[in-house]
């Protein structure tokens, strides 16, 4: 439950990734033809190094792409979350046939003709009507896990302490819905105009803002809603997409499609400052750093040995570290501490070495081309836990963040 400023869970494969709140590539192109879309980059702007650098792994990142579809598809969550079932937040989950899944993979599809074609014909936007039309369409044919959605929800729901719940697909989430954004929006500029100036004229804060209203955003109470934001999603889409087509040069097979929802108990104190990830290399928690990284929160400088101590005595429980050798040993594994003692696993997300989970948008504080930071996620140096302790400067925050982002902040209608 989180914001377009955190860290993500890896998206499907693929050899060169935009930032996760920028997915507008085509989906799991090839390395050379990701290669000659690239446009130069000034060097000074070459921090944000979002791709893989496929060099490290000392292997063709697509050559096992069989064995690491598997991989992505088994770290979902329905994979870990029986034997977790203690340590993490209530789920129910639903089944996600294959034919339904298909139909969320052709709406969006739909719409992205339809918003293609409005730019060709040099129309600003595509008709709204027209995108309405194909949402009530696929809404239509989807009715059966609609209500199956709904039960799961209002199950959740009546566990929240807030009545509300979340869902998600087994990997990823839709927090990139546009029906989430545009509520959050609306409730930014509510607060905003009732912050005070120090507020208003602090870019940390009006990002933490605008982070935790897109969080809550992304609550629902209803199947409907939660569908909705479901056929909203590009995330959604690509994970889908990938799930049914299987893997390069495998065969389309029913029976390795494994996809399904899961909807869990919204708990209110999930806060952007209590979530931490941590990476688990060859079995053992090798680091750990703040989820929200471009934030700095001042709240969290003198309790960083706490954390690391309390993050690192729930993953040395058997049921923890079972389900990490589950993934092969290797996985990103993310914390909610809630308090001294008080912590809950949030997920449990796919990390190879090679492209699931190595670009900057997954390792957050850490970056695994770094030589330094790689023996530290790999184990090879100390354990360390990061915390931003300076606040990023207004341009460096600004780079951090996607287009509709810096347009809520800044006003800005161009990158």
């Amino acid at each position: 439950v989180t914001s377009d400023l955190g860290p993500s869970r890896p998206k499907p494969p693929r050899a060169i990734l935009p930032r996760p709140s920028q997915r507008r590539p085509m989906f799991l192109s090839g390395l050379a033809e990701q290669r000659s879309k690239l446009k130069a980059v000034p060097v000074e702007d070459k921090r944000d190094r979002s791709a893989a650098n496929v060099g490290l792994s000392g292997a063709d990142v697509l050559a096992d792409e069989a064995e690491r579809w598997k991989y992505f598809f088994d770290a979902g969550c329905e994979g870990w979350f029986d034997g977790l079932k203690a340590h993490t937040f209530r789920s129910s989950f639903v089944e996600l046939k294959r034919e339904e899944a298909a139909c969320i993979v052709e709406h969006w599809e739909e719409r992205r003709r339809a918003i293609a074609a409005a730019e060709t014909d040099g129309r600003s936007a595509a008709n709204p009507e027209q995108l309405a039309a194909l949402l009530a369409q696929a809404a239509a044919h989807l009715e059966p896990l609609r209500e199956r959605l709904h039960a799961a929800v209002a199950a959740e729901c009546a566990a929240s302490s807030a009545g509300l719940a979340f869902v998600k697909l087994s990997t990823r989430s839709p927090k990139d819905s546009r029906t989430a954004l545009a509520k959050a929006e609306a409730a930014y500029a509510v607060r905003l105009a009732e912050a005070t100036e120090g507020v208003v004229s602090d870019d940390n804060e009006r990002w933490k803002i605008l982070s935790e209203e897109v969080t809550r955003a992304g609550a629902v109470a209803s199947g409907a809603a939660a569908l909705e934001m479901l056929l909203d999603s590009e995330r959604i889409f690509e994970d889908l997409e990938y799930a049914l087509r299987g893997p390069k040069g495998a065969e389309a097979e029913a029976g390795v499609y494994n996809m399904s929802l899961v909807a869990r108990a919204w708990d209110p104190r999930l806060t952007l400052q209590s979530e931490f990830r941590g990476i688990a290399w060859g079995g053992r928690l090798t680091c750990l750093c703040q989820y929200v990284h471009p934030l700095c929160f001042s709240e969290l400088l003198g309790l960083k040995d706490r954390i690391e101590v309390d993050c690192c005595e729930l993953f040395a429980k058997p049921e923890v570290t079972s389900a990490v050798q589950s993934l092969g040993g290797n996985c990103i594994i993310d914390f909610a501490w809630l308090g001294p003692g008080d912590v809950i696993i949030v997920e449990l997300n796919p990390f190879d070495g090679v492209c699931l989970g190595t670009f900057p948008a997954s390792t957050g504080l850490f970056l695994w081309e770094e030589e330094r930071d790689r023996a530290i996620m790999k184990g090879e140096a100390p354990f360390e836990t990061r915390i931003r302790t300076e606040r990023l400067s207004s341009a460096a925050l600004k780079a951090q963040c996607n287009p509709d982002w810096r347009r809520i902040i800044y006003g800005e209608t161009k990158v």
